[in-house]
C-alpha cells in the first residue's frame, strides 16, 4: 500500500500535476478541468494576493466588504500558505514560494511562545483568546514549516516543527489536553479536541526526521482518537459533545495514514466509520451542516464552506485505499458545492463591484457578514487540484464508473 505524505499539495500524495489535461468525464461531473483551473487561478493570484498585506509579510485575517476594511493577520496565516505552496507545485512560481515564508516568519514572530524561558515553547496562541495556546494550530504551524523545510530545504523551518512538535507532546502527557491557559497556568481537557491535526503532524515529523518516537507518539494520539469515536461513528470534538466541520477531514486523513504505518485495521475502520458518516449526512447541495451535537441536533443553520472541499480531499484519500466508489461521489458533490460559494464575476453575488470580493469564497453560507478570508480559500483551491490530479490518475475504468453514477444523476436533477 503507497505511503501518503501531508495533504498540503497533490504532490504529497505523488500526483503529478494535471494543468492542461481536459476531459468530457469530468464536463458530465460538472467539474469542467478547465474551468476549475481558471478558477482556482484566478483565485490565487487575483484575490489571495489582494488579501497579503506586503508590508508586514502575512495575510489579512478576513475581509469585510461592508466596511471595506481588512482586518489585523491572525491564525489565518497557518493555513493560506498551504495554498500558495500547492500553486508553486503546480506553477513553479517562486514568489508564491516567498509570499508562504513571510507568512510563516511572521508568525513566529507574532503568535508562536518562543521566549526561551516558556514551559510551553512552540506552541500557537489563538487570537481571540491570547492567553490560550491550542493543539489545533500548533500543528498546523508543524505542518506549514515542514512543507517549506521539503521544499527549500532551510534548517530554520525544521527546527520550528520540531519545537512545535514538543508542544503537542506536552500536550500528549497531560491526558492529550486540547490547549494551555496561561492565565490558569493549566492544561485544559476540554476544547476542539483536533487529534487529526496532531497525528499528521507527528507522522510528518517521523517521515522527514525519521526519528521512531514520532511515529510512536503518532499511534498513541490515534488510540486515543478511537476512545473518542461515537457509536454513531461521528467523532464530536467539541468539548466532548459537538460535531465541527472544522475538525473532521484531518480526523479521517489521519486514521488513514496510521493505518497504513501500522496496518492495524482498526484505525482504518474508525475512518472509514467516519467518512461513511458523512456521507449519510451530506445535504443534497453537496455540503455538511457546520455543528451538530452528540444527540443528533443541529446546532447552527450555517455552512462553513471551506470545509466541504477539505473533507472531499478526505474522501479522496479514502477511495484511494478502499477503491469504493461511493466515496469519490461523495468528494464530486462535495465540490460541485464549492463552485456554489465563490464570487466569480458572472455569479450574481453581491459586492462584485469590489475588487477584494471577485474570485474569493464566502466565510459562511449563508452570507452572514459577508466576509471572505484566505483560510476558507485555501481549501477550496486545493481541493480543485487534488480531485483534478486524483480524477487524472484514475483507471479509465473507474472514471466510466464515476461518471455512470453521478454523471446521470446530475443530468436528472439538472432536468427537474
Amino acid at each position: 500500500m503507497d505511503q501518503l505524505r501531508m495533504s498540503v499539495s497533490p504532490l504529497d500524495w505523488g500526483l503529478e500535476p494535471s494543468v492542461g489535461k481536459n476531459s468530457d468525464k469530468l464536463k458530465l461531473l460538472g467539474l469542467d478541468s478547465e474551468e476549475l483551473e481558471s478558477r482556482c487561478r484566478h483565485n490565487t493570484y487575483e484575490w489571495l494576493c489582494r488579501q497579503f498585506n506586503y508590508e508586514v509579510g502575512a495575510f489579512h485575517g478576513y475581509y469585510d466588504p461592508r466596511t471595506k476594511e481588512l482586518h489585523e493577520p491572525q491564525t489565518a496565516n497557518l493555513i493560506a500558505p498551504w495554498q500558495l505552496i500547492a500553486a508553486f507545485d503546480r506553477y513553479q512560481d517562486g514568489n508564491l514560494l516567498d509570499m508562504a515564508k513571510r507568512a510563516a516568519n511572521w508568525i513566529e514572530n507574532n503568535i508562536v511562545d518562543n521566549h526561551p524561558m516558556s514551559l510551553v515553547l512552540g506552541g500557537v496562541r489563538d487570537n481571540v483568546k491570547p492567553t490560550q495556546l491550542w493543539t489545533k494550530y500548533t500543528a498546523d504551524y508543524v505542518i506549514l514549516n515542514l512543507t517549506l523545510y521539503d521544499r527549500t530545504g532551510e534548517e530554520v523551518y525544521l527546527t520550528r516543527a520540531v519545537q512545535s512538535g514538543k508542544f503537542l507532546l506536552q500536550a500528549q502527557n497531560h491526558d492529550f489536553a486540547p490547549k494551555y491557559d496561561h492565565w490558569f497556568e493549566l492544561w485544559m481537557k476540554k476544547g476542539w479536541q483536533s487529534f487529526g491535526r496532531i497525528i499528521v503532524a507527528m507522522l510528518a515529523l517521523y517521515d522527514i526526521t525519521q526519528e521512531d518516537p514520532w511515529l510512536e507518539w503518532a499511534i498513541k494520539w490515534a488510540e486515543y482518537g478511537l476512545s473518542l469515536q461515537a457509536e454513531d461513528g461521528c467523532f464530536y470534538l467539541i468539548n466532548d459533545n459537538y460535531y465541527n466541520s472544522d475538525i473532521a477531514a484531518d480526523e479521517i486523513r489521519a486514521l488513514v495514514r496510521v493505518s497504513q504505518r501500522t496496518e492495524r485495521p482498526e484505525f482504518l475502520e474508525s475512518a472509514i466509520r467516519f467518512a461513511d458518516w458523512h456521507i449519510s449526512h451530506q445535504r443534497p447541495n453537496g455540503s455538511w451542516w457546520l455543528g451538530i451535537d452528540r444527540y443528533g441536533t443541529k446546532v447552527s443553520d450555517y455552512v462553513g464552506p471551506g470545509d466541504i472541499p477539505n473533507i472531499a480531499i478526505a474522501l479522496l484519500m479514502v477511495h484511494r485505499v478502499t477503491n469504493d466508489i461511493k466515496y469519490l461521489v461523495s468528494a464530486v458533490r462535495a465540490l460541485r458545492y464549492s463552485l456554489t460559494v465563490q464570487a466569480t464575476p458572472d455569479s450574481g453575488a453581491p459586492y462584485l463591484d469590489d475588487p477584494n470580493i471577485v474570485w474569493g469564497f464566502w466565510s459562511w453560507d449563508p452570507y452572514y457578514d459577508y466576509t471572505m478570508s484566505s483560510d476558507q480559500s485555501t481549501h477550496h483551491v486545493r481541493g480543485f487540484w487534488f480531485f483534478l490530479d486524483y480524477f487524472f490518475s484514475l483507471s479509465t475504468r473507474v472514471q466510466n464508473q464515476l461518471v455512470k453514477l453521478e454523471g446521470q444523476t446530475l443530468k436528472a436533477a439538472s432536468c427537474e
